[in-house]
């Protein structure tokens, strides 16, 4: 009796290439789809998580505690650009909305990915601030809206944000809003 080869043939070695190359050119657009929902919905989340840092930072640390749009040492605040380049949470003990002193950073976000804009209305365009008494620097409904190079479609994320601070991821479109800010 012979041995019989138990292994693929060249032929057959090809087809099954030839077959999952078929099978991951009709995938790929799917995993580009969800990776890029995900990219939006995990910095709407990491936001919304440091929102409520910071409220509890400020009822633990008995002093104001801000979160703001970092400059690019992650030291500080800036006033210009957008929400995508990154924030920072710290405690504000003289109340300027500037990280000096005695003020201590307690969380440091890095820049969000290229392709996303994140921006706010008018009361929350470069920061918000939490009083321990549980108030915070906005006096309205506040929205923050999160698109990528897809624009305001179905994959664009909202946060919501009460005059107490607290922070609620949506579809962008049940913010009210209809475009990215």
């Amino acid at each position: 009796m012979g041995i019989k080869g138990r292994g693929f043939t060249l032929l057959e070695l090809l087809m099954a290439l030839a077959i999952l190359g078929i099978t991951m050119a009709f995938a790929t657009p799917s995993f580009i789809t969800i990776i890029s929902n995900n990219r939006i919905s995990s910095g709407a989340s990491d936001f919304v998580s440091a929102l409520q840092l910071a409220k509890a930072e400020s009822a633990a640390r008995i002093t104001p505690v801000t979160i703001c749009k970092k400059n690019t040492a992650g030291s500080g605040c800036l006033t210009t650009g957008d929400w995508q380049q990154g924030w920072i949470v710290f405690s504000d003990i003289n109340r300027d909305g500037a990280v000096n002193g005695g003020d201590t950073i307690v969380l440091n976000h890095q820049a969000l990915d290229t392709r996303i804009t994140f921006r706010g209305t008018a009361g929350v365009t470069n920061s918000i601030t939490y009083n321990p008494s549980g108030t915070t620097s906005i006096t309205a409904v506040q929205v923050l809206i999160m698109c990528d190079n897809r624009g305001f479609a179905d994959s664009a994320k909202g946060i919501l944000i009460t005059i107490t601070g607290r922070g609620n991821v949506l579809k962008a479109t049940d913010t009210g809003q209809t475009t990215c800010l």
